[in-house]
């Protein structure tokens, strides 16, 4: 079927403008309208505008333009469910079924899916320049469409460590799901992770439990532990801590006694005893970190090391808190990462040296630029207010006012 959707793809395919396409066969207005839908072009005109654009008028039937855009749905789930024999065979034979077609809307079906694909087989240079094409041709999305090319721009960037960016799509997408009444509770439960990492709690909140209620109804009992974490997360984090407390006994009860989860039970553990070092209980949060410590048998240790480090600086165990600081040192390979920077900054207060130009130096030069391109709003708080804090006991208040002015920036984000 040649509509007006096709015409516009293969005018801005062929690189014509609409006065080029239509030259010596009708006016550029009713080529707008053509495009639009807003007419019917006459069967001549449209035959003398497809030899133009090279469009096939050879018939296709409906059945067969339905099955194949269902096969390509199953092949969307082979990708995602991560079938992978069946997901890089369909691929191939889609690749051939499809360039022998010019139905549009399948054509960018496709190629909307191959994104995901790519993003899949960790092709994220042709992931990322298709979906640059698909921009082009944004006019012809069906809401459909684009629901998907949300959700599948929102993951690429986030693989790509651009969160506010990925959280902006997985929003937009989010809302396109509710119009089309699309249930996806992977999506809802990424939202709720971004916004926890970003420190938007409360919105944190809210969609973590959206997704648990949703994955309770499918008994993924995976996703729903990882929801609980989350929830558990946010709780700690608004200073709720008893709440926080009753997700994680969830969690962990429900990893403990079933053998698919109990891989899961150090993570559970560490959140734990974060929750328990921001409640000021750093006994009990050094046992619990302790125990994490252990069960990670030395697989994924600094950032738990560094919270038991912390822990033990907060109890003024000088002794301990160097100790557990050196095997942090060992964990990361003193390579820049977010647990090398605190691990860094915890030493320079252990060893009184905040006030030193050291100090101030290692954290402008190094830790700021390194969090700023990372999007770590949680620890570039921490890092702002004890920048402007130093420069303020240097009496430099102009320095002081820019370091506040960022943090306020930082809070003004979340409200």
């Amino acid at each position: 079927m040649i509509d007006g959707k096709k015409i516009y793809f293969y005018r801005i395919k062929k690189g014509l403008t609409q006065k080029a396409a239509c030259e010596g066969i009708c006016s550029v207005s009713y080529l707008s309208k053509i495009e639009n839908n807003s007419i019917t072009a006459s069967p001549e005109i449209l035959q003398l505008l497809c030899e133009r654009l090279d469009i096939e008028t050879s018939y296709v039937s409906e059945e067969f333009i339905e099955q194949l855009k269902k096969e390509i749905f199953d092949w969307y789930q082979d990708i995602k469910y991560r079938n992978s024999e069946d997901a890089h065979r369909k691929f191939k034979e889609f690749q051939t079924q499809i360039s022998q077609l010019n139905d549009l809307g399948l054509v960018n079906l496709f190629k909307i899916f191959s994104v995901r694909y790519y993003i899949y087989i960790d092709e994220y240079d042709k992931a990322k320049e298709l979906l640059k094409q698909l921009s082009k041709v944004k006019k012809m999305y069906t809401t459909e469409m684009e629901f998907y090319i949300f959700q599948f721009t929102a993951h690429y960037e986030y693989l790509m460590d651009n969160y506010k960016t990925a959280l902006y799509y997985y929003k937009k997408a989010y809302l396109l799901a509710n119009k089309l009444n699309i249930l996806d509770p992977d999506m809802i439960y990424q939202i709720a992770s971004i916004s926890s990492r970003l420190g938007y709690f409360s919105q944190a909140l809210y969609y973590a439990k959206t997704a648990l209620e949703a994955f309770n109804a499918e008994a993924n009992y995976s996703k729903s532990l990882d929801c609980h974490i989350t929830l558990g997360i946010a709780y700690s984090r608004l200073t709720d801590f008893e709440a926080a407390k009753s997700h994680y006994l969830i969690a962990l009860n429900a990893a403990t006694f079933n053998p698919a989860l109990k891989i899961m039970i150090p993570n559970i553990l560490h959140n734990m005893g974060h929750s328990y070092y921001q409640a000021e209980q750093y006994d009990e949060a050094i046992s619990v970190l302790k125990e994490s410590f252990q069960k990670k048998k030395g697989k994924n240790t600094a950032g738990t090391i560094c919270l038991i480090a912390y822990n033990f600086y907060k109890k003024n165990k000088i002794k301990e808190t160097n100790q557990w600081i050196k095997k942090g040192y060992k964990a990361t390979n003193e390579g820049i990462n977010p647990t090398y920077i605190r691990l860094k900054t915890l030493e320079f207060k252990l060893l009184q040296q905040e006030q030193t130009e050291e100090y101030q130096q290692f954290i402008e030069e190094k830790a700021v630029p390194y969090l700023e391109n990372k999007q770590d709003r949680l620890h570039l708080i921490e890092i702002y207010e004890e920048l402007a804090i130093y420069y303020s006991n240097k009496f430099s208040y102009k320095n002081a006012n820019h370091y506040y002015e960022k943090l306020n920036q930082l809070y003004k984000e979340s409200l």
